[in-house]
């Protein structure tokens, strides 16, 4: 007999997993109908959940669409900030922030982190000005969690280099960077080369710091 932790912890489990095929579904009816056309009758008809569930999960469509912003956000985060902390013990040095920065590079052009999926929600969700303020760590670059670090590693970088302009307007360069590149994605997904991109932005940051970053087979 289940005793009532059990029934709890199944409940609970129950719960997870339809939030996440809500949240499935509602990426999947963005993709083929946008945000805009995206309604609660189309995600019920995705995910095979009631309406009723629907409601109990997130009140609203526009509360799905919120979540699935930040759980983006949060996938994203989680990524570049778990490669970027592998690369360097250290992000005070040189030689730490050069390697965190190098790591984004790596992360940001990865096919977990960019693909076709991740390229057109991004897109769709920025598509959709009325939605600026529901994942902004995802959809905007500006006062977000991964520009702090950009930041930050700049910071270390332009001390030590004596790079001119200031960390603030290199970190804004490299991230247009990634931006410009993600751009470039998902307009040719099937010609992007990601090692390219890669290459890209390690030369544009050696033209800031050049004591920090190689690219491989270049004469330095």
């Amino acid at each position: 007999m289940a005793s009532a932790g059990d029934a709890k912890k199944k409940r609970k489990v129950d719960k997870d997993l339809h939030r996440e095929v809500l949240l499935d579904a509602t990426a999947s009816v963005i993709l083929r109908h946008g945000v805009s056309g995206t309604t609660i009758s189309r995600i019920q008809e995705e995910s095979g959940l009631s309406r009723g569930m629907i409601n109990l999960h997130f009140k609203s469509k526009e509360n799905l669409i919120r979540e699935l912003a930040a759980h983006m956000t949060r996938e994203y985060n989680s990524a570049w900030q778990s490669f970027s902390s592998q690369a360097a013990d250290e992000e005070a040095s040189p030689e730490g922030a050069a390697a965190r920065l190098q790591a984004l590079f790596k992360t940001d052009f990865s096919e977990a982190v960019l693909n076709k999926r991740s390229a057109r929600l991004t897109f769709a969700f920025r598509a959709e000005p009325g939605l600026q303020a529901l994942g902004p760590d995802y959809i905007e670059t500006r006062g977000t969690a991964l520009y702090d670090h950009v930041r930050r590693c700049c910071r270390v970088l332009c001390a030590e280099s004596g790079t001119h302009g200031g960390p603030e307007k290199v970190a804004m360069a490299i991230l247009s960077l990634l931006e410009g590149l993600w751009t470039d994605f998902h307009a040719h997904p099937d010609e992007f080369d990601r090692q390219a991109a890669i290459e890209i932005c390690t030369i544009t940051a050696r033209a800031f710091f050049p004591a920090y970053f190689q690219v491989p087979g270049e004469d330095q």
